[in-house]
């Protein structure tokens, strides 16, 4: 409850909603509005920015915003590119209703690619930002807080405006324009984001940060080679597999639960969207508390553990109802059987987040930390891409038993590298000492 990590939690809210607009909202009301699958597919184009952020992060490093400087660096371009984003979500709600809209796709196409980089830039800011206002031994609920915001935001985004959407679209009176209502809501509850940024302190700049554009350029793959040196592919490709089991399952989990096991969308909408979601905010919460307690690398590998482990509960859902890929399920499997699954899948999926991200924040030197968390995301985003690649020719070609223990077996190559990793020394929260009678 320090102001801090409340702040933390708006920020995390404000940079999830642009998230769940591009990459759940747009593609679902684009197939209402009638967009051709060619069409739809062009959505996932104007999702790169998230990927190549790194390109631009230098700027906000190095760069106030003019107009803006009395904010502070970070502050200032916090601000700004919340205000792009609810400027962006706000004219594509107001071409959004049942009819297609009132412009052609190509333009709502480009809106969209706008909102993703004013996203990807106000991510860039958000993480920089939690690295450099947090003390070291804070980074575990730093990450848990945001990372609850976030988790917020796509609850709020991807349930909310779908259900206002749905539900003010069986009105006559309001068919026409619920999307553009339900979007409007979710734009205009990014205010909390704002506030947030306006309460925030401003952190200090770390001593020796780079002086001039070129520098700053050029400053942070040097401080990453000068500290990791020949180790420095270790970390790129810890960044790339660590997640790997969580990437590869959650992949082809729909799949499985509408296909193979026949569960409605409904269903799927309720357990998994709804008690999943506040179920990976306990496990978020969870795991900063932990990590305070326990410290990161031990967190490292124990949270890894269980993010490969609570892949079996969907084998054993496979298992169980005979689901395969070669037929599609003409019944639904008992819903109750899905609860505890949907359950453990999320509290070790938060945990691992949790771990995962405070890791990134430890990797990053303050003194260019937009710039190297852009960097380290930026493969975290090509591990993404290729183990949802390579998890749909998997289960096409080994079915869903063979596929999920695979996916618990992938655990193995990012923890291998867990002792080869750098860590600065970061002791544990302190307990209080008990007092003892005599």
């Amino acid at each position: 409850m320090q102001p801090t990590m409340l702040v933390l939690m708006a920020l995390g809210y404000s940079g999830g909603v642009p998230l769940e607009m591009s990459f759940n909202l747009m593609p679902t009301w684009a197939a209402k509005a009638g967009w051709s699958v060619v069409d739809i597919g062009w959505l996932s184009l104007a999702k790169l920015p998230y990927s190549f952020k790194v390109l631009w992060a230098p700027f906000t490093d190095h760069c106030r915003v003019p107009g803006l400087r009395w904010m502070g660096r970070r502050r200032g371009w916090l601000l700004l590119t919340q205000f792009a984003c609810l400027a962006m979500l706000g004219v594509l709600a107001w071409n959004m209703d049942d009819r297609g809209g009132s412009l052609p796709v190509n333009a709502m196409l480009v809106l969209t690619a706008l909102l993703v980089f004013a996203g990807a830039t106000q991510d860039i800011v958000g993480d920089a930002y939690r690295t450099e206002v947090l003390e070291p031994r804070e980074f575990g609920a730093g990450a848990s807080m945001f990372v609850t915001g976030a988790r917020i935001a796509s609850v709020v985004g991807g349930a909310g405006a779908l259900v206002l959407a749905s539900r003010m679209g069986e009105a006559d009176g309001t068919r026409d324009w619920a999307w553009a209502a339900a979007i409007g809501v979710l734009a205009l509850s990014t205010v909390f984001g704002m506030v947030g940024a306006l309460l925030a302190r401003e952190p200090e700049p770390a001593p020796g940060m780079a002086h001039g554009f070129a520098a700053s350029v050029a400053q942070p793959f040097q401080l990453f080679a000068g500290e990791w040196g020949k180790r420095l592919p270790v970390l790129f490709l810890f960044v790339m597999l660590y997640r790997l089991p969580d990437n590869l399952g959650s992949a082809m989990n729909s799949p499985l639960l509408v296909q193979g096991l026949g569960y409605s969308t409904e269903s799927i909408g309720w357990v998994r969207q709804g008690f999943g979601a506040g179920m990976s905010v306990v496990g978020t919460m969870l795991g900063g508390w932990l990590i305070a307690r326990w410290g990161l690398t031990r967190c490292l590998w124990a949270f890894g553990v269980l993010q490969a482990l609570s892949n079996a509960g969907f084998l054993t859902l496979a298992d169980l109802h005979q689901a395969t890929v070669a037929v599609k399920a003409t019944k639904s499997a008992p819903v109750m059987s899905l609860v505890p699954v949907i359950a453990i899948e999320n509290v070790c999926g938060g945990l691992v987040t949790c771990a995962f991200v405070a890791y990134m924040m430890e990797a990053c030197d303050r003194r260019a930390t937009a710039t190297q968390y852009a960097l380290l995301t930026g493969f975290m985003a090509v591990g993404n891409s290729l183990s949802g690649w390579m998890s749909g020719w998997m289960v096409a070609n080994l079915d869903y038993k063979p596929f999920y223990a695979l996916s618990i077996a992938a655990a193995v190559p990012g923890m291998a590298l867990i002792p080869w990793l750098r860590h600065r020394v970061i002791a544990p929260i302190a307990q209080p000492e008990r007092s003892s009678t005599h």
